[in-house]
């Protein structure tokens, strides 16, 4: 054996998947190999259209770009590529671009191929490459509808502002001067307030108020807000749910950007959310709104149609289920008074996280103040039965295991709730650990917000002791992902067809995980993507393990969403379902590499909260 077989040998010990083949097979690769030095000359040459081979960088830098010139991968030794077009037979369109020179080694396909053949976790390794590649080129190549353009992107203009202690007189003059129906209210360059047309209107005019007060009088105090680096989508979604036409726009250091509203909106392609949403608001009565609701599916069928991210219709159903719920309250306190008591009217899972489907049911719960009284809460309970059962007409159905706001058990005050979880802690059955991970995906629709904020973060310190951690753990652990040995999908068989549940056999699983690591480090976003976000840097969570989990997680969403908003009439696969053989090829190897992703990341938190037990 020469020198440099040697070499060759103990480099590609030391490289997966090299490091796992028989010795016979390791010195086939040896053989077979062949070594090219790569410069920025010859870089065009390595990468043919119809030349399948495998690389493998033993030298240099180099970086993986797509015919577009779109950057794919930085390469440097040890690194493999090529084995895309090996495993799809497509033609190759990517090409390299050089960075530092160095040698390449390459395989053609016919040794590639008998590798494989050979050495079932030499196969086992390409595949899961692929399928992790499939996962990210699939959050690289998401096309930008005008829903997902940045909210800084559209905003006209510097923010008119005004000082809290100028007078009312002088804000109505700044408004006229400068053609404005706002101005924001900010003191040391922080937004103290907003101050609109109407409410000069209202609360000036009508109310027959001194025009040389200071404008802290009728201003909205700490208003709802969106970030410039936030998406258009974002700010339509906030509007809907809370009523408002005026939205200020922060940086990064809650600095004023501007202000966005309604109009910039419906200027912008594709805006009928705002029309559908506004349709719903303005229903007259319950039979109305029953009636608009009707579009709903078709409306979304046909928008999921015209837009590149279709997960974006889980939350435009949420801010459409939210608007529905605060209509039929009000229309209950039209009949019944206004609400007699301090509450908040809850939201769980689904609709709470943003990835609710046509197929979600309704997971919801009354928070009331200590201080309620027992007639007070018999108001609420004819409130929460006539939301329920408004929401069910609505194309919301009831939830099947009762977890509504209508049922007694889901109706509290803040010390009955922190009752129920120190209960759900000290006996953590299988039911009480269901329960508790619902109430974490939760979100205020309409009463106190303030109430809200304080019972999360009292239960949100709750969820970090060790034990009930480590039951959760134990909990995410013993769920079956539906992959088998060899990489193969384990299906339930119905008839003559195959499916897997991809939202209880995956989706499900996946929040279970992202929540844990957001309970421990005391989180309270409610979103599997916006707790991921929150934890990047976080010590428990590795950037690696997150960026894998919210690419799962995207896809994920998507194709269940795709396989809703498109399932045939008289499809006997059962809902948040797929035929694996109905997928193709790519879909098939994607949804193996999202399972993998799920099972490595239920390892790793065995290893990491399983000592707590």
């Amino acid at each position: 054996m020469t020198a440099d077989s040697v070499d060759i040998r103990s480099f590609l010990k030391q490289t997966p998947p090299f490091d796992g083949l028989a010795d016979a097979e390791l010195q086939l690769a040896v053989d077979k190999l062949q070594a090219v030095y790569v410069c920025h000359d010859n870089r065009k040459e390595i990468m043919q259209p119809d030349v399948h081979q495998l690389y493998l960088v033993r030298s240099g830098a180099y970086d993986l770009v797509d015919k577009d010139g779109q950057h794919l991968d930085r390469l440097e030794p040890g690194d493999l590529f090529g084995f895309p077009s090996l495993l799809t037979g497509r033609k190759i369109t990517n090409q390299l671009q050089v960075i530092a020179d160095g040698i390449i080694w390459q395989w053609p396909e016919p040794v590639f191929e008998q590798l494989r053949r050979k050495n079932q976790d030499f196969e086992r390794y390409f595949v899961n490459a692929h399928g992790q590649r499939l996962l990210t080129e699939q959050g690289q190549k998401r096309g930008a509808d005008w829903s997902e353009m940045r909210i800084a992107e559209v905003i006209q203009r510097t923010p008119i502002q005004i000082h809290s202690q100028a007078s009312i007189r002088e804000a109505a003059q700044l408004m006229s001067a400068e053609r404005v129906s706002c101005l924001l209210v900010v003191d040391e360059q922080q937004l103290r307030g907003i101050v609109t047309d109407r409410d000069l209107r209202n609360r000036v005019v009508a109310a027959g108020l001194n025009v040389d007060i200071a404008v802290a009088a009728v201003m909205t105090p700490a208003p709802q807000v969106v970030y410039g680096e936030q998406s258009l989508f974002d700010a339509l979604t906030t509007m809907s749910q809370t009523n408002i036409h005026h939205l200020p726009v922060l940086d990064r250091n809650d600095v004023p950007l501007g202000v966005i509203t309604n109009t910039d909106l419906m200027q912008q392609q594709r805006s009928e959310p705002v029309l559908l949403i506004s349709a719903l608001f303005k229903a007259p009565d319950r039979a109305a709104l029953v009636a608009e609701a009707t579009k709903i599916p078709d409306y979304l069928r046909s928008f999921a149609g015209r837009v590149k991210d279709i997960s974006m219709i889980g939350r435009l159903l949420n801010s459409l289920t939210d608007g529905m719920t605060r209509k039929l309250i009000r229309l209950y306190e039209q009949e019944h008074g206004s609400a007699p008591a301090t509450y908040v009217w809850l939201a769980f899972g689904s609709q709470a996280r943003g990835d609710q489907t046509l197929g979600s049911d309704q997971d919801n719960a009354l928070l009331f103040a200590d201080e309620i009284s027992d007639g007070q809460r018999a108001w609420f309970a004819g409130m929460a039965k006539y939301v329920n059962e408004g929401l069910a007409d609505c194309g919301i159905r009831l939830c099947p295991g009762d977890i509504m706001a209508m049922n007694p058990t889901w109706q509290k005050n803040q010390i009955e709730w922190r009752e129920q979880f120190m209960k759900w802690i000290r006996s953590p059955t299988p039911k009480a650990i269901m329960h508790s991970m619902i109430f974490f995906d939760s979100r205020p629709v309409a009463g106190n917000n303030a109430l809200y904020r304080r019972h999360r973060d009292d239960i949100a310190k709750l969820a970090q002791k060790d034990m009930f951690l480590g039951n959760i753990a134990r909990h995410i652990g013993e769920l079956t992902v539906p992959l088998g040995l060899f990489n193969r999908f384990r299906t339930k068989s119905e008839g003559d067809f195959d499916y897997i549940d991809i939202k209880k056999q995956a989706i499900a699983i996946l929040n279970d995980i992202v929540r844990l690591y957001a309970l421990a480090a005391g989180l309270v976003e409610p979103s599997t993507p916006g707790r991921l976000e929150q934890l990047k840097g976080s010590r428990s969570l590795s950037s690696k393990d997150n960026q894998n989990l919210l690419e799962a997680w995207q896809f994920l969403t998507q194709l269940r969403m795709n396989a809703q908003m498109y399932r045939q009439e008289g499809s006997k696969i059962p809902s948040n379902s797929v035929d694996p053989e109905a997928l193709s090829t790519l879909q098939r190897r994607q949804l193996k590499a999202a399972f993998k992703v799920i099972k490595d990341c239920q390892q790793g938190v065995a290893f990491k909260f399983g000592r707590n037990m």
